[in-house]
């Protein structure tokens, strides 16, 4: 009889702790065993049926996961709003004596009611991030083994001293980044994640810090082959379009092939040449695909060394399961969050079309003469370039 009601005494208390400080990480599930198992298993020979059915008894286990979070939501959730209505008047009118006791005080500030909810909202809503973080952490290494040698890492993120050189990367004093894919798909080098860019602005008790970039950040790698020049390509014809054009006297517009896209994009380089290889319409409509898959605001892309950099500015956060209140079992959810890394890696297809070679004979051409139509006046001529290249 004691140890019964022991037990009761025990499941009661345990349930309390548990609402108010929930498991991080999904029961039975460790890192480090997982990824060995993974390694021998060959992602890349399944179809998308067999992924569905090698992925159930992870995702059966998820779903006890979600179930668990999601019981600890709703508790949160029905205590949290009685807390906001009896502890926010409290708050607003702390914050009214602050700014009343600080009256005449330039430097003088309040804002208790603001952390208050901040607070509140943040704590309701861990258990979803829980549940996200541990789905991720389950799933997404292997997502990304369906792609050959890629590696998936939460909190990864690309060197920042490779991206700065590419002239796209907005200036900023933090640099956050999650959801970090590398590895080599069909001999490119690849690193794409998710980033936030913060930028330190005013001074003092005014100083704060500015989101200045927010979205997706895709570097691809060559190695093999080098561009000649350096080209950028932005959809935002108010930002660095104008300051490239003020301050920067070694790029200059880039004339495009399409007059259409001249309307959308500007472009500057200090190859003329090479650039019209590189923004041609098949990579500009590939582009335009991507910055509308992945809800892009807008897009910025630049072509350096032997790298390619595409910026896409979102609010949306990307490679996140579904909402909590939807069983882990879906496994139609596992299929779009590798769509969405397909997407990106069909970009390799299209920059392994250029070939410097190319770009070097018709410098040559134009330097030796005769001189042939100019291919901005003559899209065929231009079109029959762009076919060459695509069967070199």
């Amino acid at each position: 009889m004691f140890r019964e009601y022991l037990g009761r005494f025990n499941d009661f208390w345990s349930g309390i702790y548990y609402r108010f400080a929930p498991p991080v990480d999904v029961p039975g599930f460790d890192e480090a065993e997982d990824k060995r198992n993974i390694d021998f298993v060959d992602f890349q020979r399944m179809s998308d049926d067999e992924f569905r059915l090698h992925s159930i008894p992870s995702l059966r286990i998820l779903d006890e996961f979600r179930q668990l979070q999601l019981k600890i939501y709703k508790f949160r959730r029905k205590i949290g709003i009685p807390l906001a209505v009896v502890f926010t008047p409290v708050f607003v009118y702390l914050d009214y004596l602050l700014l009343w006791l600080q009256r005449g005080n330039d430097d003088g500030g309040a804002g208790l009611t603001f952390a208050f909810l901040g607070a509140l909202y943040w704590w309701v809503t861990q258990p979803k991030r829980h549940y996200a973080r541990g789905y991720k952490m389950k799933m997404l290494p292997r997502i990304a083994k369906m792609f050959g040698d890629f590696k998936y890492d939460l909190e990864g993120k690309i060197d920042m001293d490779v991206l700065e050189p590419s002239g796209i990367i907005p200036n900023h004093h933090k640099y956050k980044s999650e959801d970090y894919f590398e590895g080599q798909y069909k001999g490119v080098e690849m690193q794409f994640s998710e980033i936030q860019l913060k930028e330190r602005r005013g001074s003092g008790k005014n100083r704060r810090y500015v989101t200045v970039f927010k979205g997706l950040a895709i570097l691809m790698d060559m190695k093999s082959k080098k561009f000649l020049g350096h080209t950028i390509l932005d959809s935002n014809k108010s930002s660095i379009g104008e300051w490239f054009k003020e301050k920067s006297s070694s790029m200059k517009r880039a004339r495009m092939a399409d007059p259409k896209f001249e309307k959308m994009f500007d472009a500057y380089t200090n190859d003329q040449v090479e650039a019209r290889y590189l923004i041609d319409p098949l990579m500009i409509e590939d582009l335009k695909t991507l910055q509308e898959e992945y809800e892009g605001e807008q897009m910025t892309a630049a072509w350096y060394d032997s790298k390619m950099l595409i910026l896409i500015a979102s609010k949306h956060n990307h490679f996140e399961p579904a909402d909590i209140f939807t069983p882990a079992t879906n496994t139609e959810e596992l299929l779009s969050m590798k769509h969405e890394v397909s997407q990106i890696l069909s970009l390799v297809d299209r920059l392994q079309l250029f070939d410097p070679r190319v770009v070097e004979q018709e410098k040559a051409d134009q330097n030796n003469g005769p001189e042939g139509p100019d291919p901005l006046l003559n899209p065929l001529a231009d079109k029959d370039r762009l076919q060459e290249t695509r069967s070199i």
